[in-house]
Order: C-alpha cells, then sequence, then structure tokens
C-alpha cells in the first residue's frame, strides 16, 4: 500500500498524469478542427441529435473554473493601550535589608 501511494505521489507519476489529460485535450480540439476524425470514433457524428464531448466543445458548452481570486482587505490592527497604573512605591528601605551586611571594599595592595 505505501509503495502504490508513493507512485501516486511521485513526480514521475504526475507528470504522466497531467501528459495523458493533456493528449485527451489536444485529441478532443482535433476532434472538433477535423470532423472525419470525429466520425472514425462516432458513427453518429453527423446527426443533429448526437452528443459528446466534442460536440459540447464545438458549440462552445464547456464551462471552465471559475478562476476569480477573492480579495481580502487586511483588517485594521487594534491597538491595546494599557492604562497607567498606580506607582507602588516602597517604604522601606531596600538598600540595606535585614541578612544583609554592610558593603565590604577589600584593601588593595599598595
Amino acid at each position: 500500500m505505501k509503495q502504490a501511494l508513493s507512485w501516486v505521489l511521485s513526480r514521475k507519476a504526475q507528470r504522466a498524469y497531467a501528459a495523458f489529460w493533456l493528449g485527451v485535450f489536444l485529441l478532443l480540439q482535433a476532434m472538433v478542427v477535423f470532423p472525419a476524425l470525429h466520425a472514425l470514433i462516432h458513427s453518429d457524428a453527423a446527426d443533429s441529435n448526437h452528443n459528446c464531448a466534442v460536440t459540447l466543445f464545438t458549440h462552445g458548452q464547456v464551462h471552465g473554473a471559475d478562476a476569480a481570486v477573492p480579495v481580502l482587505r487586511p483588517e485594521p490592527a487594534a491597538l491595546f493601550i494599557q492604562s497607567p497604573r498606580e506607582a507602588g512605591f516602597v517604604s522601606t528601605d531596600v538598600r540595606l535589608l535585614p541578612g544583609r551586611g554592610p558593603p565590604f571594599f577589600p584593601s588593595l595592595p599598595s
């Protein structure tokens, strides 16, 4: 199963798939241009009630996919401004907390 899946997803398989459908499309176009080629495939190709992909192409009754791209406008950025908070002042001296000794300055050798 894994090997089959890897084959489907491989580049060569994708190219072969695209080439096959391009060939089918070009064959249909050739049948539109050359009615004798269409008559080789269908014996009733000249009949007015005959319906197939070639007659749809001939009469322009093929609807392609809509290629309109939706244009999305970016929404304006929302700015969140915080209200200024009250400043919290500490009433103790944080330079010399309990359990902390005075600064130590070693004497420099002279």
